[in-house]
């Protein structure tokens, strides 16, 4: 997009990772650093507005989410909020851990979703179909659900394996386990977080 002419802007952790190369422990892989032409030229701390075609886009940081890097893009008269990938609708999440992502993060971003929207608000998210204000808050409980079941495992010294093996997910697992992040992967992801 940037070879073509769009001003991109993001979060300035977004243009220091994708500056350098990065390795992705979760999937074992070396992501090389982007072009000059595909970093943002535009980049931010805490948020900002952007007042284009007569509505306000309100892009808010959220802090160590999915990565260190993520912000909601809220688009007040369109009543359309994107959440980004701290919204996985119909599957797991993937929390990158190493690049500053965290359940705890995670949740606080859902958290803020659902204050911005309301019952009307068109929700989307960054993996699967669109979703409502209802969605968000439902998956915001669950990864609370998950947060507390894991944090209370880890608390009571069970290892990262005896985690995964009593199935903390388990009521999801079949319908939103079987994609992207299987169930023993976010497993790990919270354990690693917390």
């Amino acid at each position: 997009l940037g070879k073509a002419g769009a001003v991109i802007l993001a979060h300035e952790n977004v243009r220091v990772r994708m500056s350098s190369e990065q390795f992705m422990a979760a999937f074992d892989r070396t992501v090389p650093a982007s072009p000059p032409a595909a970093l943002p030229v535009v980049t931010f701390t805490e948020g900002l507005a952007l007042h284009l075609n007569g509505d306000t886009m309100r892009v808010v940081h959220v802090s160590h989410a999915h990565t260190d890097g993520d912000a909601l893009v809220f688009f007040e008269q369109a009543n359309v909020l994107h959440m980004g990938d701290t919204y996985f609708n119909g599957l797991y999440p993937f929390i990158d851990i190493d690049s500053g992502g965290s359940i705890d993060g995670m949740i606080a971003a859902v958290a803020q979703g659902v204050q911005l929207a309301n019952a009307e608000t068109i929700v989307v998210p960054g993996h699967g179909p669109l979703s409502d204000r209802a969605g968000l808050a439902a998956y915001g409980e669950m990864l609370t659900g998950f947060r507390n079941r894991i944090a209370d495992l880890k608390a009571s010294g069970k290892s990262l394996e005896e985690v995964i093996a009593a199935k903390p997910t388990g009521e999801f697992d079949a319908a939103l386990g079987g994609a992207f992040i299987k169930p023993e992967q976010l497993v790990g992801f919270i354990y690693r977080s917390l």
